[in-house]
């Protein structure tokens, strides 16, 4: 701004006509004083019992000093709050039409008050009778779909019930509980002593190429009849042997026949170097699976990987070289299985304490001291989906004939 005109602009503001005047003082309030309250009642007709018109009284007086459970009076106004000296044009026109629609609706509801709902007496006729009557009917037809409204809103309140359950359930669902935790209470308590296995190991020829998808299976394990151990998900290398992979899928699924790996135990457990299962035909590690579309069972694919780290899931060959669908889960390097059994996967996921807890569980000579047992197992698709395979419905031997064939 030019000088001279910020001079202009000061002499202006200067002038005494624009000044603010000053603050007004303060009236002091008149003291409250408590007024008496009176109450409105009819003097009493002299043919009248006093006693009922004494019961009368109080009982208008009553009346008179109860509350209003609903306030219809407006809310207080307070224009100091929002009207600010610039804008005082602009407000006081707000304020005006907002005064005008109070008193609207004010004058509504006095009269909704006094005729007892809302009547349109002053229904305007268009000229002809029969759009009259159309017209009636159409507003009658608007009514009653209210009023159809209303009472199935009615209807659905009535009916409502409240999300939380009741006693009676709630009764229900402890006697479940109770009985759950008796049956647990009474299934053997089994004492994991557990050994570390080494969970930085690395082998570089395990590693996925970028462009190849490797399937995945997941298994629970568990104690029969006991708790439960853990879940380890397992990566299949189908690029390096593919024939394996596929047999291992195939009883992860179930191949149709009854054989599957869902229900079979770890019949061998050698602690602190490796456990044997997926005996589908026998379930003690004497039994070999035979595919329906082969003659004879499988050969060994190759022998290009190692059992170089924990976690190494390898297909037992047996000594007549034959692949009959048995699993190795290692616990530490084995290179004495290294040209023996052929190794297709590697657990990617889960706590390594599960294996640690499976190895706890065998004995020296490679027995265990519970049956450990591969409770669910299944697939995960490519979007990341469990689906659980068919159970095994293979009827095995009895717990004694299996200890005989494994003494003799």
């Amino acid at each position: 701004m030019h000088p001279l005109e910020e001079r202009a602009c000061d002499e202006l503001l200067e002038h005494p006509l624009l000044r603010t005047p000053p603050p007004e003082p303060e009236r002091p309030r008149p003291p409250w004083v408590r007024k008496p309250r009176v109450f409105k009642v009819m003097a009493r007709f002299p043919l009248l019992d006093k006693e009922f018109y004494a019961r009368w009284v109080n009982h208008q007086k009553e009346l008179q000093m109860m509350r209003h459970k609903v306030d219809a009076n407006p809310p207080a106004l307070f224009p100091e709050l929002y009207l600010k000296p610039r804008r005082l044009d602009f407000y006081s026109r707000k304020l005006e039409e907002n005064m005008n629609v109070n008193k609207d609706l004010i004058k509504k509801i006095n009269l909704i008050q006094i005729t007892g709902g809302m009547v349109d007496c002053w229904f305007k006729k268009t000229g002809t009778i029969e759009h009259d009557k159309l017209l009636r009917r159409y507003r009658q037809r608007q009514l009653d779909e209210i009023h159809y409204a209303n009472i199935y809103l009615y209807t659905r309140m009535l009916k409502a019930k409240s999300e939380q359950p009741t006693t009676k359930e709630l009764n229900e669902l402890w006697k479940d509980t109770k009985q759950k935790l008796i049956l647990g209470a009474a299934l053997p308590f089994i004492l994991f002593k557990t050994g570390t296995i080494d969970k930085g190991m690395k082998d570089p020829a395990f590693e996925k190429p970028f462009h190849i998808y490797r399937p995945r299976v997941y298994m629970t394990i568990g104690v029969e009849g006991g708790s439960k151990i853990g879940q380890v998900i397992i990566e299949l290398f189908n690029d390096i042997v593919p024939q394996t992979c596929k047999l291992f899928m195939q009883l992860v699924r179930g191949d149709g026949n009854g054989y599957a790996y869902n229900g079979t135990r770890l019949f061998r457990i050698v602690p602190e170097l490796y456990c044997r299962g997926g005996d589908v035909t026998l379930d003690n590690g004497f039994g070999c699976y035979l595919p329906e579309n082969r003659g004879e069972p499988m050969s060994p694919e190759n022998f290009n990987l190692k059992h170089s780290i924990p976690g190494t899931v390898s297909m037992v060959v047996t000594s007549s070289n034959e692949v009959c669908g048995q699993f190795n889960i290692i616990f530490k390097p084995l290179p004495q299985f290294d040209g023996k059994h052929v190794v297709f996967g590697r657990i990617i996921a889960g706590p390594f304490i599960t294996l640690e807890r499976i190895s706890a569980i065998g004995l020296p000579l490679g027995t265990t001291a519970f049956n450990c047992q591969i409770r669910y197992c299944g697939w995960i698709s490519k979007s990341g989906i469990m689906h659980e395979g068919i159970r095994n419905s293979i009827r095995f031997p009895s717990d004694k004939i299996q200890q005989r064939v494994s003494v003799k």
